[in-house]
């Protein structure tokens, strides 16, 4: 564990900002299934500029397994030594890749950092459950999600050198998810209000923007590139289904995998090539891939 410390964010502006809503596509989008050979669920996270996908899947234990596929259909997967249940949430133009594991030793949930064929344990002090979902592509900023053995709720964290800032969503409630973080800072992510509901956010230096798909009752705001596009889901309910959405420069389009009974976005590159996944009519769960 790193010898971290906490800073308090001050100063935190509180903006809605609106949004136009698009549904239409405005160009033809090629959507790509992802299954790893002998899994029964493959999930897709993330996407770097070379078309490398990171995600889990599901062996037919039921076992979940990290993986990075690379643009030629190559999948290395990612098993934390000491530990079971591996999963990979983002990975960068570096190709370093940050996700988590249950130990074996502690029965605890660990963040882990994989660069240069190493890991790294990434947890936030006095952390109980460690979520990290990315890591930007200078490879200086790591943000997720931590549950504290103090209060027992989620934090969003902000790790750069070695040093953790804790988050938490100004007038939230019991949960704050730092999602996604890009190459000039700017953060996305979830909270829940002070009433329970899911709301996504955008953090650009002090400045707090809360995210709603426009007429969602559920929004999540999961990645954010370079170009300040961001993903995510909305949905009428927490229990879904959900339907994926892209935001380029401001406009909401929605995503939806053709013939998918769920759509989730989960991550994107420079490009705007878009992952996640999506549910088919016999309940099975597919990674996607849709490209520009």
């Amino acid at each position: 564990m790193f010898n971290g410390k906490y800073i308090a964010l001050l100063a935190v502006c509180v903006c809605l900002v609106p949004f136009t809503l698009s549904v239409p596509q405005l160009s033809a989008q090629t959507y790509t299934t992802i299954d790893i050979p002998g899994a029964i669920e493959t999930d897709a996270n993330a996407i770097n500029v070379g078309k490398s996908i990171a995600g889990f899947y599901f062996d037919s234990n039921g076992l979940s397994h990290g993986f990075v596929r690379s643009s030629s259909g190559t999948v290395h997967t990612i098993d934390i030594k000491g530990g079971s249940n591996t999963v990979a949430y983002g990975i960068n133009d570096l190709g370093q890749a940050v996700g988590w594991y249950t130990s074996n030793s502690d029965g605890l949930v660990h963040g882990y950092l994989m660069a240069g064929g190493k890991y790294v344990k990434v947890d936030p002090p006095n952390s109980v459950t460690t979520n990290p979902w990315t890591v930007a592509n200078d490879g200086k900023t790591i943000v997720g999600t931590y549950v504290s053995g103090t209060d027992g709720l989620f934090h969003g964290f902000i790790r750069k050198g070695g040093t953790y800032t804790t988050f938490d969503a100004p007038g939230g409630g019991t949960l704050t998810e730092i999602l996604g973080v890009n190459r000039g800072g700017d953060m996305v992510g979830i909270f829940f209000d002070a009433n329970g509901v899911q709301h996504g956010f955008e953090l650009q230096g002090t400045t707090f923007t809360q995210l709603d798909f426009p007429g969602a009752a559920v929004t999540a705001a999961d990645r954010i590139n370079d170009r300040g596009w961001f993903v995510g889901l909305f949905g009428a309910s927490s229990s879904g289904p959900f339907t994926g959405y892209i935001n380029a420069s401001g406009t909401y389009t929605s995503i939806t995998f053709p013939n998918s009974t769920e759509t989730r976005a989960r991550g994107l590159n420079n490009a705007g090539d878009v992952v996640g996944r999506y549910t088919d009519a016999n309940g099975v769960i597919h990674g996607m891939l849709r490209t520009q």
